[in-house]
């Protein structure tokens, strides 16, 4: 197994040393368990254990975390993007799930309250970051649950990755306006 601490490439089950050789298995392995996980979806309660289920599903052949919050406090390496301290990713994790439960996982709202709920969760998410990888595509795709079980359907193909990002740095920094945009895009009924 590499060190992922000298070459950036997380130890994973298939012992690949190669960033863009990993990120291809990624993309594959994970895009081949995304409907399955849909399928399966309303016969769960969108709770934080679902949330830990579905990136253990996505990501359980490539990494022996999976499913686990990270033990380690991790930055976006292209700026100083802080994540959740990992001392407090499950009191945060706690409150934020039990935030959204509080309010019926967004259901039977109205399109533009939906849109506010699920942006500031979007943003509460992206700020936990609870696993060393997989973060981004996890949290898409609990917020695509999340939106199906509220009557609606998010399509991110709508909007580019950089458009995200840009989004969701703003959203964190404190200015939703670009999320909210995002999401009145993306958001179908």
């Amino acid at each position: 197994m590499s060190d992922h601490f000298v070459n950036d490439i997380l130890p994973n089950k298939l012992g690949i040393t190669n960033q863009q050789e990993l990120m291809g298995y990624e993309e594959k392995i994970v895009a081949e368990k995304i409907i399955n996980l849909l399928k399966e979806s309303e016969a769960f309660e969108p709770d934080l254990d679902y949330f830990k289920h579905i990136h253990k599903v996505l990501f359980e052949d490539l990494y022996d975390f999976a499913g686990q919050f990270r033990t380690v406090d991790i930055v976006k390496t292209d700026s100083n993007f802080p994540f959740c301290f990992a001392l407090f990713l499950p009191s945060e994790s706690e409150r934020i799930f039990g935030d959204l439960k509080a309010k019926n996982y967004l259901k039977n709202l109205k399109k533009p309250d939906f849109i506010q709920g699920i942006a500031d969760f979007s943003t509460e998410l992206n700020a936990l970051h609870p696993f060393r990888e997989g973060n981004g595509r996890t949290s898409r795709m609990y917020l695509m649950i999340i939106a199906y079980l509220a009557g609606y359907l998010l399509d991110y193909s709508l909007v580019s990755a950089n458009e995200i990002i840009a989004a969701d740095r703003a959203a964190f920094e404190g200015d939703d306006s670009k999320l909210i945009t995002i999401y009145n895009k993306i958001t179908l009924e």
